[in-house]
This record gives C-alpha cells, sequence and structure tokens, in this order.
C-alpha cells in the first residue's frame, strides 16, 4: 500500500533514490548542493541543488543582464539533466512526477 502521509512518502522517495545510488542525506553544508527530498506545504518535493560556485555566478550574470553567459548556461544545464535523470528514475521506481510550481525540482506522488 502507497504512503498517504508526506512524511512517509517522502522516507519511502528517499529509500527508493537510495536503493538507486544516489545519497539523500542534505549535506551538512547546503552551499556544496545535491539531491534534495523535502516535505513543503503538503507535497513531496525532489529536485537538485547545484554547489554554490556554479549557483552564485549564474545569479550574479543573470543580475549583470548577462543571461547567455557561460555560468547560466552551465547552471541551467546542470539543472536541467538532473531535473531529467530524477524523474526517469522516480517514475521507474512508479511514482508521478509533475515540475514543482517554483521551477525547483519535482512534486512527486504515488
Amino acid at each position: 500500500m502507497a504512503p498517504t502521509d508526506p512524511d512517509d512518502l517522502a522516507d519511502r522517495v528517499r529509500f527508493d533514490l537510495e536503493t538507486a545510488g544516489l545519497c539523500t542525506p542534505w549535506p551538512a553544508d547546503e552551499a556544496q548542493g545535491g539531491l534534495f527530498v523535502g516535505v513543503d506545504q503538503g507535497n513531496v518535493v525532489v529536485g537538485w541543488l547545484p554547489h554554490a560556485r556554479v549557483d552564485t555566478a549564474a545569479l550574479a550574470m543573470v543580475n549583470a543582464d548577462r543571461l547567455e553567459a557561460e555560468a547560466v548556461t552551465r547552471f541551467e544545464e546542470v539543472r536541467d539533466a538532473m531535473d531529467t535523470a530524477l524523474a526517469a528514475i522516480l517514475n521507474g521506481f512508479g511514482y508521478r512526477t509533475r515540475p514543482n510550481v517554483d521551477g525547483l525540482g519535482h512534486v512527486v506522488s504515488r
């Protein structure tokens, strides 16, 4: 039976992502980036955050209106690749995914 409680579902998602070979504990230093699984407003959200080096450089270029800069492209490519990979893995484990409304990762359900 599929978990209905968001916290239980998040635990199940973490377990399955670990089974797929991904490390799910949030890094001790959030600047390291990496995989996150959490509950936000009753939804299980899964996503990937690049290291702060990529994130900070991309944000600086966006703020300077240099949207074609290599740092922005690199950030977007990493984010898109990881979002695609995470959706494929989650779908392979029988989850349904949809883009998160804030653009960060996926909302996951059974």
